[in-house]
């Protein structure tokens, strides 16, 4: 007898689940399909946040000198031995036994200062698409960014310090201790190179006018999000004490 489940040697299966689940995937593949891509969204967003440094202390330099991230023959590239310097002076926030340091580090010249830097250096390219780049980043990092500790050329501390009338940067008496006082730019920078924390590895090499400032938690970032920006302003304050300590 012929089975009656066969016609024409395709197999039918009278089985209600079945019936249930194409009658489902008809009406809803499109429901289906999105959810599962959301779903795998979510994983990969997940396993990227697993494996994102949690970093304990942000800074921010800005000037004529580029803090790069590789080394030829073999040398340890200057961003990981600024960081390991910064290390010295930055706290361990999470308590992990480890300090990460962030450090935002752009390239920003005028004409001026490109033309001395490709006189001192003939075989020195300078991009200015990136130049232009980075310049906008410090715009947006000095009123939103998580970094309140900056390392600045004398050039730009002075523009945005008059650019917003003496309220970008804080007055930086009340992080200083007893002993000799540092040479200040005015009294909301101090220039590295007349802190003994410029004699750290790769701290050593930025300008001599570079300075350091602290950052005030503008208006905008402290209406974001209040509590992370107090919490990562009162580490850029430990931060700052250190650097003018150290010794």
């Amino acid at each position: 007898m012929e089975d009656k489940n066969r016609i024409e040697g395709d197999v039918k299966i009278n089985s209600p689940i079945i019936k249930k689940l194409e009658n489902f995937w008809y009406h809803y593949k499109i429901h289906t399909i999105a959810i599962l891509f959301a779903v795998f969204a979510l994983l990969v967003l997940l396993a990227q946040c697993a494996g994102k440094t949690d970093y304990d202390a942000h800074l921010l330099y800005a000037g004529t000198y580029e803090i790069k991230h590789t080394a030829s023959g073999g040398n340890v590239a200057p961003y990981v031995t600024a960081t390991s310097s910064l290390k010295r002076v930055c706290p361990d926030t999470d308590g992990d036994g480890v300090v990460n340091v962030s450090l935002l580090n752009l390239f920003v010249v005028n004409n001026e200062e490109a033309e001395a830097l490709l006189a001192g250096n003939p075989e020195l390219e300078i991009n200015g698409a990136l130049v232009g780049e980075d310049t906008e980043r410090l715009s947006q990092n000095l009123v939103f960014g998580d970094y309140y500790v900056c390392l600045l050329s004398e050039r730009l501390f002075r523009e945005y310090d008059e650019k917003y009338e003496g309220k970008l940067f804080l007055p930086l008496a009340p992080y200083l201790q007893g002993g000799a006082t540092p040479a200040m730019a005015n009294e909301r920078a101090v220039y590295i190179s007349s802190l003994p924390f410029s004699s750290l590895p790769e701290i050593c090499n930025l300008p001599s006018d570079t300075v350091l400032c602290l950052r005030a938690v503008s208006e905008v970032a402290g209406a974001m999000n209040k509590k992370e920006s107090q919490r990562a302003f009162a580490t850029a304050e430990e931060i700052v004490k250190s650097i003018l300590a150290y010794e």
